[in-house]
C-alpha cells in the first residue's frame, strides 16, 4: 500500500501543478485563459500518465502485491472511474475508462500495442496472478437470443450484441463496476474493497441490474434481459500472461452468479441468498424459491426480483 501512496502523491502533485499554472494565469492575465488551459493541461496530464508511466508502473508493482489492486482498495482507482468516464467517447480502457476515441483521440490516448482493451499504463499494473478477494459478481444476457439469432442475419445480430454492449457498459460503470463482454452474456465484477462498495455492495448491484433491465427494456431491444448475482470470496487478477493478460474473476462465487443468471427469465433479476441478505434497509420484495443449478451439488435458495413495465410502455 506504501507504494501505491507514493503514486498517488505523485500524480496528485502533478493535478496541482498543472491547477496552479492554471491560476496563476487567471490571475496575471486572464481568468478566460486561465479557466481554458485549465482543461487541455489536465488531459495532457492524463494523456501522459496513460501512455507513458508504463515503466513507473513496472517499477512499483509486484506480483504479490500489484499497483491496481491497492489503487483500488485506496479509492484512487474509483475516483478517476468517475471523472474519466465523462469524458467522450469510446472505445475505452476497461479498466480505468479513459477514452481511446473524441478526446481521448485529439489529446494522443491510445491503448496498449499488447491489449488494445486497457490503456498502456492500466496493462502494464494488471496483475500478473490471481488473489483472493471479496467480489459481487454479476452475469446479465439477452433472453431468447439463440433461437432470435436463428431468424435473422448476422449484421442484424452484431447490431443487437453491440447495442446490448453498449447499454450495459454505459449502466453498469455508473458505478465502480469492471466489465467484461462474453458472446451476448456481460459480466459485471465489483471488488468489495472499493471505498465505494464495501457494505454497499449488494445495494449498488442491485439498483445497477434493475437500471440495466430498464435500459435494455426502454432502449428498444428486440430481446429482453435477465440477471444473475452473487456475492463472496474468488480469486481475482489475471489469468494468463502476456498479451493475453486481462482483469478477470473465477471461482465458486462466479459460477453461481452465471448459474442464476441462466436461471432467470425475461426481465427478472436473480440474486443469491447472500445477496439478498447483504441488502440494507428494508428488504424489497422478491419471491423466494429454491433451485437446482448446473454443477452445484446442493439445491440453492435464491430470490426473483421482477422489473414490471412503467406507466406508458
Amino acid at each position: 500500500m506504501t507504494k501505491a501512496r507514493y503514486f498517488e502523491i505523485g500524480l496528485v502533485s502533478l493535478e496541482l501543478v498543472a491547477v496552479l499554472i492554471a491560476t496563476g494565469i487567471a490571475v496575471y492575465v486572464s481568468v478566460w485563459v486561465g479557466v481554458l488551459l485549465l482543461v487541455p493541461l489536465l488531459l495532457s496530464l492524463v494523456a501522459l500518465v496513460c501512455n507513458f508511466d508504463a515503466w513507473i508502473v513496472r517499477r512499483i508493482s509486484t506480483p504479490d502485491n500489484p499497483l491496481i489492486l491497492s489503487l483500488c482498495a485506496s479509492g484512487f482507482v474509483g475516483v478517476h472511474r468517475r471523472v474519466l468516464r465523462l469524458l467522450p467517447s469510446s472505445p475505452r480502457c476497461r479498466f480505468c475508462l479513459v477514452p481511446f476515441g473524441g478526446v481521448g483521440k485529439a489529446f494522443g490516448i491510445r491503448p496498449s500495442g499488447t491489449n488494445p482493451n486497457y490503456c498502456r499504463s492500466c496493462f502494464e499494473g494488471l496483475p500478473t496472478k490471481t488473489h483472493e478477494l471479496d467480489v459481487g459478481v454479476l452475469f446479465a444476457d439477452l433472453r431468447g437470443f439463440t433461437s432470435w439469432s436463428e431468424t435473422h442475419g448476422s449484421d442484424a445480430v452484431a447490431d443487437l450484441v453491440s447495442r446490448f454492449y453498449a447499454t450495459a457498459n454505459r449502466v453498469l460503470t455508473a458505478d465502480d463496476a469492471f466489465v467484461d463482454f462474453i458472446g451476448d452474456q456481460v459480466m459485471a465484477i465489483y471488488v468489495v474493497d472499493m471505498p465505494s462498495l464495501r457494505e454497499k455492495t449488494a445495494d449498488v448491484m442491485l439498483a445497477a441490474a434493475r437500471r440495466l433491465v430498464d435500459a435494455v427494456r426502454q432502449g428498444g431491444q428486440p430481446l429482453p434481459v435477465g440477471v444473475g448475482m452473487h456475492i463472496g470470496r474468488a480469486q481475482v487478477g489475471s489469468l494468463a500472461t502476456g498479451v493475453s493478460k486481462n482483469f478477470t474473476a473465477i471461482g465458486d462465487v462466479v459460477n453461481t452468479a452465471s448459474r442464476l443468471q441462466n436461471a432467470a427469465g425475461a426481465n427478472e433479476i436473480l440474486v443469491s441468498e447472500k445477496i439478498y441478505g447483504a441488502l440494507s434497509g428494508e428488504k424489497p420484495h422478491a419471491d423466494r424459491t429454491t433451485l437446482e443449478l448446473k454443477g452445484k451439488a446442493e439445491q440453492q435458495t435464491a430470490f426473483i426480483l421482477r422489473q414490471l413495465r412503467q406507466p406508458g410502455e
